[in-house]
């Protein structure tokens, strides 16, 4: 298993170019909009890079830029030729994944999180000469896709597993305290999402503080049925319901605009994935939005 990817992948990752920005993007299914208005990069494997059979990583960014908020993608997967001429699903990528060199490369803040990152299995892709395609969906304008070729080969080293990971690990807890069930968030003021993450597996200084995560995402919506990004929250805050199953520092907090919403009964999600295992937990907080 390609478990705590991102985590192996932030060492591959390569600087933003100009070249990088200009790369590309074709339209797949139900693809629509002008080319011009996606920007994105493959960073690893290079073209023409000689990959080992045994498995290998793929990854880079996406950004579609109309987005308002955040980087635009709501989906990526890695194909073994084309989503419509009878091409093969090799993975879905970890999307939203932190890059700061491509918010600074394009002057936005909220393109941050345009990373992406997926494991390919041992023996998915045939020995030889590959086109791999990366496809990127954005809602409502459909799938928009990047290729690269790659050789295949059984004597090619194989590729460093991610470290920290270890599999048959039971799932890591995630809850959210704030909001509270039910509760009114007026429009006024920005505001503050508070709530704790662990992985009860996790070893001394695993983890951010020694909680065991990597990483919580929070969505408006399911992140699986286009549910809106919110942000990476900030992770080592303290928090009583971790301290009491022993991670004192496995609190999060995530801040943001209640104004960008309609006054109406929403559903937020919270992702968090361990650091031990790879392996994501989510919960869910239902609360109202009302203008004040």
């Amino acid at each position: 298993m390609w478990l705590g990817l991102s985590l192996f992948v932030a060492g591959l990752l390569l600087p933003v170019s100009a070249g990088a920005q200009a790369a590309g993007w074709s339209p797949g299914p139900n693809g629509a909009g002008d080319a011009g208005d996606y920007a994105g990069a493959i960073d690893v494997p290079a073209g023409g890079a000689t990959v080992p059979s045994s498995g290998f990583t793929v990854s880079g960014w996406f950004v579609d830029k109309t987005a308002q908020g955040w980087a635009g993608a709501d989906d990526v997967q890695v194909w073994l030729g084309t989503m419509e001429g009878g091409g093969k699903m090799l993975a879905k990528a970890n999307f939203a994944q932190n890059r700061p060199d491509v918010a600074s490369a394009l002057g936005n803040p909220f393109w941050a999180a345009s990373g992406f990152g997926a494991g390919i299995p041992a023996g998915a892709v045939p020995a030889g000469s590959q086109t791999l395609n990366v496809y990127a969906h954005t809602p409502g304008k459909g799938w928009w896709f990047k290729p690269v070729t790659v050789n295949v080969s059984a004597s090619a080293p194989a590729a460093p597993a991610p470290g920290g990971t270890t599999s048959g690990t039971s799932l890591p807890k995630v809850g959210i305290t704030r909001p509270a069930d039910g509760e009114k968030v007026l429009t006024k003021n920005d505001y503050e999402i508070i709530g704790y993450a662990y992985d009860p597996a996790a070893k001394p200084n695993q983890g951010v503080a020694g909680s065991g995560i990597d990483r919580v995402q929070v969505y408006m919506g399911a992140r699986e049925d286009n549910g809106t990004y919110l942000g990476d929250a900030t992770l080592g805050y303290s928090d009583a319901t971790a301290a009491a199953a022993g991670f004192p520092s496995g609190g999060w907090r995530l801040t943001f605009k209640p104004t960008l919403f309609h006054a109406n009964t929403y559903l937020m999600y919270a992702y968090a994935r361990s650091a031990v295992s790879g392996k994501e937990e989510q919960t869910q907080r239902f609360f109202q939005i009302r203008e004040n």
